[in-house]
């Protein structure tokens, strides 16, 4: 019965999403430099940020890729937004002038825009005030049809959890609503390699008996069973780190 009403729940924010006015969007892009003119590319960028988006309503973070096949590439976000923001034309802008003459020179490559929706209950400690960290743990999930219920449930639960037990990380979970194949982005940013993304307010903490307690006796390795049978088994689940680079992002004092 748990599973059913967390479906039901669940459910209007896959078919709604991308229509909602209350929803949360962020947009995201990759982008490869041409060899050997990265330096050229990064300069390109930060001069254009500095001009087009230096406020909070025209603030683009970018990250590079330091990690998986995409080693090396740029990610550019854009968030959080309303839907009433991709009712705008870029196309003919100004600054979409400026970065096809002074930046486009400098790309080898590119994606598409990815629109993506952040869904709150399975999200913890996240803050949009908050200045972005250093480092970004970035997993892409691919789901089994008719069976993405079941890690939305664990991710659900795990979330509860923490929020409960005062854990200090931060997680932001998104469902990709436009620009590519079904996924989910599960978004984890901290500031250090050589420390714990987050701790729990009891250093002795233990997350399977509490995990049990909460959701019923031997759920853990059930739900979590559940959840990893739901990922695809081919390119299902695809872990890189992102690092943040200031000089290419919006500043706001």
């Amino acid at each position: 019965m748990r599973k059913i009403i967390l479906l039901l729940l669940i459910s209007p924010l896959f078919i709604f999403a991308q229509n909602n006015p209350n929803g949360e969007y962020w947009q995201i892009n990759r982008w490869e430099a041409k060899d050997g003119m990265a330096k050229e590319f990064e300069s390109a960028v930060a001069k254009k940020t500095k001009k087009y988006n230096n406020s909070q309503e025209t603030a683009i973070l970018t990250f590079r890729i330091v990690t998986g096949p995409d080693t090396g590439k740029y990610m550019r976000v854009v968030g959080p937004k309303s839907g009433e923001f991709f009712n705008e034309t870029v196309s003919d802008s100004d600054e979409y002038a400026y970065w096809v003459k002074n930046v486009m020179p400098y790309v080898k490559d590119q994606s598409g825009n990815k629109r993506t929706a952040r869904i709150g209950p399975l999200s913890y400690n996240w803050d949009n005030s908050e200045a972005p960290k250093k480092y970004v743990k970035f997993t892409t999930v691919r789901l089994k049809s008719g069976e993405e219920k079941d890690w939305l449930n664990r991710m659900r639960n795990d979330a509860k959890l923490k929020l409960a037990k005062g854990y200090t990380g931060v997680r932001g979970v998104f469902w990709l609503v436009s620009g590519g194949q079904s996924e989910m982005h599960v978004v984890e940013p901290y500031d250090s390699h050589g420390v714990s993304m987050g701790t729990y307010s009891d250093e002795n903490f233990d997350y399977m008996d509490h995990y049990n307690d909460m959701f019923g006796w031997r759920s853990l390795p059930w739900d979590s069973m559940k959840a990893d049978m739901a990922v695809r088994d081919y390119a299902g689940e695809i872990t890189e780190t992102l690092e943040f680079i200031p000089e290419m992002s919006t500043s706001i004092e």
